[in-house]
């Protein structure tokens, strides 16, 4: 979990002027429909979906991966959800009051919600556990901090070790009313009750599933438009089928989801040609064979991919050795000769797209569109810097494992940047591991590894959700980059002096980015976009750039 997330009332309230509709983002709609042309549309049948990873967890309080939240936000609803223009909505909640100051929201949970497995109504009580589930450290849910960024009362405390979990600032009044207490206003509440970490769990079905829970299908309970019928732990194959007792039932037409982990982008396309696949992800030589074909399109997601060097790996706390690394390999020919799937080179962390300052100007417009010098691609200053670092540690030559994750691409990527680096850079010799996701982040985390090729996506609209990652503290600090002038700056920017002057905040956390640059503690690569094949008789998939990423509430299928 991420260490100590306090947020004061201006944070909130800065966040809220920079994108009043940020933390959904702007959908990319794939045939999008109203809800009610859903309903005058063809419906039933079950569409065939491609990932090119597996799950994590199916548990929404310790998952940690876009995959399983993409997922989970299928089959599990929180008090909000978000309509088909990204904004939060009354899901789970039919009603919400909010006191004067701010500090104090009242829920009033739907008398038609129930869970799938148990039968039994969803209540607030649910909320309280789940909420409970989030904050406790002995959970190490890695989306704890979001109670605090949430405000919630007692968050602080609790991380720290100084209250309970069960001090949280939320309470069962009753069956059906839920009052959440705050430290200080909040105007993006909504958007982050959104999230996983904030969906309700059955106590007393959680704790008699045991260690099992959320590994099967009777022991995955859900109470959104889907329910899990066939998943089990790293399955390439699970799917959920329309929940009849849904409360918005109606205006879910299709009959259920397959979901299909298939790695190898050229196997997916041929199972599309077959019919056996209704919507895919393309990536490499294969966008050149569908590119014109009219079931093609590609999106912008909002996804970053970059280079960690483990700065506890001898050698790569020399800086010279880093820059070489970082100049060495030409970004933008992975983006048209491997991806080839629209993803752009990038010299910088944050993404133009994302967010925006207090004044309503985009972050690459402030920052510098072009990015930073030490991150862009030139062989002559790279293997400058690298005979400068080898001089400076006494050797002549250094020996690195590179990991990433096991689809096709990265692979493929990891492939190209050894040849790279071992081309540019006389005496460097690169090995490469490959990992599922999931083995790969566990590793990182530990700091077992040289070179990570990590991926990153915005959790909320804000320069933080990417600047406090790199914070000494983060687990998500895999490099273990210190610095103190950037700690201070995170710090005050979230509970601070910064926090009240929202136009210096800015500018500081566009100094944040610099910084980074500066110490060269990251290789930027691409920012990331979606290559697809949607069969023309699916209409209605929502795509969002923030949070989960897709919806298929209001899917169609025709016949």
């Amino acid at each position: 979990m991420k260490k100590y997330r306090k947020w004061t009332a201006w944070m909130c309230s800065a966040m809220m002027a920079a994108s009043i509709a940020g933390f959904a983002g702007t959908p990319v709609t794939a045939l999008a429909t109203t809800a009610a042309e859903t309903t005058a549309a063809a419906s039933g049948g079950t569409i065939v979906y491609q990932i090119n990873t597996l799950i994590d967890s199916m548990d929404p309080i310790v998952a940690n991966d876009g995959t399983s939240f993409d997922v989970i936000a299928q089959v599990i609803e929180g008090l909000y959800t978000k309509d088909d223009k990204g904004t939060p909505v009354l899901g789970m909640a039919s009603d919400v009051q909010v006191s004067d100051d701010q500090l104090t929201y009242t829920f009033k949970i739907r008398d038609d919600a129930k869970w799938s497995v148990t039968g039994d109504p969803v209540t607030a009580q649910d909320f309280v556990f789940g909420w409970q589930r989030t904050i406790d450290p002995a959970t190490a849910s890695a989306y704890q901090w979001f109670m605090q960024t949430a405000c919630i009362k007692n968050a602080d405390e609790i991380v720290a070790g100084t209250k309970q979990p069960s001090d949280l600032g939320v309470t069962a009044k009753d069956d059906k009313t839920l009052v959440v207490e705050l430290t200080s206003p909040c105007p993006i509440l909504e958007q982050l009750l959104t999230s996983g970490c904030f969906m309700p769990v059955e106590q007393s079905f959680y704790e008699s599933c045991g260690d099992k829970y959320a590994t099967s299908p009777e022991t995955i309970n859900c109470n959104g438009p889907f329910v899990i019928t066939d998943y089990q732990v790293s399955a390439t194959t699970f799917a959920a089928r329309k929940n009849p007792d849904y409360y918005d039932a109606a205006n879910v037409t299709l009959d259920g989801i397959q979901w299909q982990v298939i790695q190898d982008s050229q196997t997916a396309a041929m199972s599309y040609d077959n019919g056996d696949l209704d919507a895919v992800t393309l990536t490499g030589s294969t966008i050149e064979q569908y590119q014109d074909d009219p079931d093609f399109s590609t999106r912008a997601d909002g996804y970053i991919w970059y280079l960690v060097p483990n700065l506890k790996t001898a050698g790569l706390e020399n800086e010279n050795i880093r820059l070489a690394l970082a100049k060495s390999f030409d970004k933008s020919a992975i983006c048209t000769g491997i991806l080839k799937d629209g993803s752009s080179p990038i010299d910088y962390m944050i993404p133009a797209g994302v967010v925006t300052s207090p004044s309503g100007t985009d972050y690459r417009d402030d920052a510098g569109a072009d990015g930073y010098d030490n991150f862009k691609y030139d062989v002559a200053a790279a293997q400058e810097y690298w005979k400068k670092g080898l001089d400076e540690l006494g050797v002549d030559s250094l020996k690195y494992t590179l990991l990433c994750d096991d689809p096709d691409s990265c692979q493929q990527i990891a492939q190209y940047l050894q040849a790279q680096w071992q081309t540019n850079l006389p005496g460097l010799t690169i090995e490469l591991k490959v990992e599922p996701k999931k083995a790969r982040l566990e590793d990182m985390q530990k700091g077992s590894f040289d070179i990570g090729l990590n991926r990153w996506g915005p959790d909320y609209a804000d320069p933080m959700t990417y600047m406090d990652i790199f914070e000494s503290s983060s687990v998500t600090n895999y490099g273990k980059w210190s610095n103190a002038d950037y700690d201070e700056i995170i710090s005050s920017g979230k509970s601070g002096d910064l926090a009240k002057d929202p136009e210096t905040r800015w500018t500081k956390l566009v100094e944040c980015e610099k910084m980074l640059a500066d110490d060269c503690v990251l290789f930027p690569v691409y920012a990331q976009s979606q290559a697809q094949m949607i069969s023309p008789k699916v209409s209605g998939i929502v795509y969002y750039t923030i949070g989960a990423h897709y919806s298929m509430k209001h899917v169609t299928k025709a016949e």
